[in-house]
């Protein structure tokens, strides 16, 4: 395992492509990401601990904001991206990190980068489980919940992507602190999915885009996974999701399956992306599902990292072409955001 202090005169100038070709502890992220802040592009980026106060494990939770002509606040339409919330699946980090990569480092060389710096306000959680992240660097590799304790139970974690208040404790989630997808005791029950309630509640008027990364299966999903319950606006999101995996498709040859959560991967009650579409009602929400389809599984080799989080890219880089094209949100020579 590489440390922080051994790895910041590494980090001198650039988020290098060292870090891209391994997987990495807890604290080497934060590093990173502290690099793209302060040393990069400062004037394009804000690093911003999303808690008050920390994880059940003492540790903190960040989000990462790229912008152009970047303020305190969020001003122009938000692309929100998570990962990690499940502890084991490691490329969901990879990839948010790959993402962070070049939105930070591209936006003067790149002209579809620039035009999305220009009129969006990206917003990336890498690491929505930190303390169950860090155990599986430590003890259990495969270990997926949180690491808070429970009452009245020896079993310790709660799955933090059944944790969420909207239909919570439906189809798919457990009341058994033993199980792996424990509900917990009640909607909002840990410190994690609440600091992520909180930041979502003051911006969601913004919001015209959230991702919610994991692995694995290859599925882009839309909600909901509660029941077989559509939003009103499937039709729209299906689109888009047909044009975000023939995109991936066309990089290497990675076939998505799309569809919504219920009828794609399994019945999946207060899940992340259920509760953003359904309770704080912003329109364009997925769960997507890197690869592999089940050879690798939750061990992704590391010489898969930059390939997945390049195609992956390649997604929801057409993704936000079109969607801006849509709602006019693009600036670019054609089209003026309003």
């Amino acid at each position: 395992m590489l440390w922080v202090n051994s790895l910041i005169s590494y980090h001198l100038s650039s988020l290098s492509s060292f870090y891209l070709s391994s997987f990495y502890h807890f604290e080497l992220h934060t590093c990173t990401i502290g690099r793209a802040d302060n040393n990069l592009r400062p004037s394009i980026s804000q690093i911003t601990n999303i808690f008050t106060g920390t994880t059940h494990g003492g540790r903190n939770m960040y989000a990462l904001r790229v912008t152009r002509d970047i303020g305190p606040e969020p001003t122009k339409p938000i692309v929100l991206i998570d990962a990690g919330i499940h502890a084991r699946e490691w490329v969901s980090i990879s990839t948010i990190m790959y993402i962070i990569n070049q939105v930070v480092r591209n936006p003067d060389d790149d002209s579809l980068i620039k035009a999305f710096v220009d009129s969006y306000d990206f917003v990336f959680m890498p690491v929505l489980n930190p303390d169950g992240y860090v155990y599986t660097w430590t003890t259990d590799r495969l270990w997926r919940k949180n690491r808070a304790p429970n009452n009245n139970s020896r079993c310790i974690g709660v799955d933090l992507n059944r944790n969420w208040d909207y239909k919570w404790g439906g189809k798919g989630t457990s009341g058994n602190p033993c199980d792996i997808d424990f509900r917990g005791y009640s909607a909002f029950s840990e410190k994690e999915t609440i600091a992520v309630r909180n930041w979502v509640d003051k911006q969601k008027s913004k919001v015209v885009l959230y991702i919610n990364f994991h692995a694995y299966g290859q599925l882009w999903m839309t909600p909901y996974g509660y029941s077989t319950d559509t939003p009103s606006n499937e039709k729209e999101m299906l689109a888009y999701s047909r044009i975000a995996v023939n995109a991936i498709r066309k990089v290497r040859g990675t076939s998505y399956e799309y569809g919504p959560v219920y009828t794609t991967i399994y019945p999946a009650s207060s899940i992340s992306v259920d509760w953003v579409r359904g309770a704080e009602e912003i329109l364009i929400a997925y769960t997507v599902e890197l690869p592999d389809k089940g050879k690798n599984g939750f061990i992704t080799p590391e010489a898969e990292i930059t390939p997945i989080g390049n195609e992956t890219w390649k997604g929801i880089e057409q993704l936000l072409v079109r969607l801006g094209t849509d709602k006019r949100l693009l600036r670019t020579q054609e089209i003026i955001i309003v």
